[in-house]
């Protein structure tokens, strides 16, 4: 009986052991449409990526111009540059267009940014992130 348990436990332990090392912590988001970007975050870490999204797949912007709240699609964008005021709790971002126009926004920098690079999953809080250009 003693022997049998042990076998139990033992495969028990080696089948939890093998459920969690394939795992990982990024839940990367499904995006409705594929865009492509290489994000610059605040060390200078150049890293591309495709399936880009924010805040749960969303393939636009949803920040404030002044007091409005504006969307703006990933299609409209050239380059955006984030700037981080010091325990403000908001990112400031200058906003590129294609069309030449720069907009100046504001998001809580608790919003995260997601895609897939060549290696992996990826996954970036905005408040981290100096730049990202758009293809």
């Amino acid at each position: 009986m003693k022997r049998v348990l042990s076998v139990f436990f033992i495969m028990l332990g080696l089948a939890i052991f093998a459920g969690t090392a394939g795992s990982d912590d990024i839940n990367l988001p499904v995006p409705d449409k594929n865009f492509t970007a290489t994000v610059v975050d605040t060390e200078g870490i150049a890293t591309k990526c495709n399936g880009v999204s924010w805040e749960n797949g969303k393939t636009f912007f949803r920040v404030k111009r002044g007091k409005a709240l504006v969307t703006i699609p990933f299609e409209k964008i050239k380059k955006a540059v984030f700037a981080s005021p010091a325990g403000s709790g908001q990112v400031d971002i200058e906003i590129v267009l294609k069309s030449g126009d720069v907009l100046t926004v504001s998001v809580n920098d608790d919003v995260s940014f997601f895609g897939r690079a060549d290696y992996g999953k990826y996954a970036i809080s905005l408040k981290n992130i100096k730049e990202i250009m758009f293809e």
